[in-house]
């Protein structure tokens, strides 16, 4: 229920963007008319695509949403500092960032995911591992950049610049998009003959777990011996324990952080839902 009441302000939020009075134009009065129509139309169309994520809820537009409210939320801050200050400029920006901050919440998250489970499933996000963070958030950064900079360099007539950036969103559209895109790929499922670890990033296979062969799902103590497959993350994860070792496949990236090769028997495991605690009370739920 929290989910749905936090997807409805955001829905609102990005709604009312461009009628609060945000004064984009304004950075652009001393631009030629060609690059201010080419940057108000981008304008629509970045706000148009962003509405459009946002009330069709997938994994897709859960990854489109999370590219395009930053390039919103940037935008409206650098109108705010570079523009006189207003209190309409004031609060476009405050929206800005709320909407920002929405975008990334993990109650968010979670019911994007859940809207395209088959049947009876029911996904929860999981955490990135801090070390892709970084990478992610660099990739990401150039490709939104070139994107949005090869329509205004050419509109400004410079053409070499603008044909170099269009060379760089293409390539990153087709080599960059999916790897982004696997971070809102990253569940844990419950589904009535067990559970699923759905992880491309970290698992060369899901990990599929029986119900029977599930012994505790719990927070992790300190201590724990059981096999990291979060690769360092933020927040508590949670420990599956099993009856018998479970197979367990990996990529280069978690292989490396667990010191393994390509697969490993694990009698229990670690993984990182962002709300762990409604990971637990489903559990709880599904056995009563």
């Amino acid at each position: 229920m929290l989910n749905k009441s936090f997807i409805w302000v955001l829905r609102v939020l990005v709604a009312i963007l461009p009628f609060i009075g945000a004064g984009i134009g304004e950075i652009l009065t001393q631009s030629s008319t060609k690059l201010q129509f080419t940057a108000t139309g981008l304008a629509w169309l970045v706000w148009a695509v962003c509405v459009f994520s946002v009330f069709l809820l997938h994994p897709i537009t859960l990854t489109v949403l999370r590219l395009t409210t930053p390039v919103i939320t940037a935008t409206l801050l650098y109108v705010a500092i570079t523009t006189t200050v207003e209190s309409q400029q004031i609060v476009s920006a405050a929206i800005g960032v709320a909407v920002l901050l929405l975008s990334f919440n993990g109650e968010i998250g979670t019911a994007f995911v859940q809207a395209s489970a088959y049947g009876d499933e029911k996904r929860f996000l999981l955490r990135p591992p801090v070390a892709l963070v970084a990478p992610v958030v660099l990739i990401a950064s150039i490709l939104i950049s070139a994107i949005v900079s090869a329509p205004l360099f050419l509109a400004s007539n410079n053409l070499p610049v603008g044909i170099s950036c269009a060379v760089v969103a293409i390539f990153g559209m087709w080599f960059f998009a999916r790897r982004i895109h696997q971070l809102s790929r990253r569940w844990f499922v419950f589904v009535p003959a067990g559970f699923v670890v759905h992880d491309e990033t970290l698992l060369g296979t899901n990990l599929m777990i029986r119900k029977h062969d599930l012994t505790s799902m719990q927070l992790a103590k300190r201590d724990t011996q059981a096999a990291d497959l979060t690769a360092l993350t933020w927040g508590v994860p949670l420990e599956l324990t099993f009856k018998q070792p479970q197979d367990v496949a990996l990529t280069s990236i978690s292989a490396k952080h667990l010191k393994a090769l390509s697969a490993i028997h694990a009698s229990a495991v670690l993984i990182a839902p962002s709300r762990p605690g409604a990971v637990l009370l489903a559990a709880k739920l599904k056995q009563n």
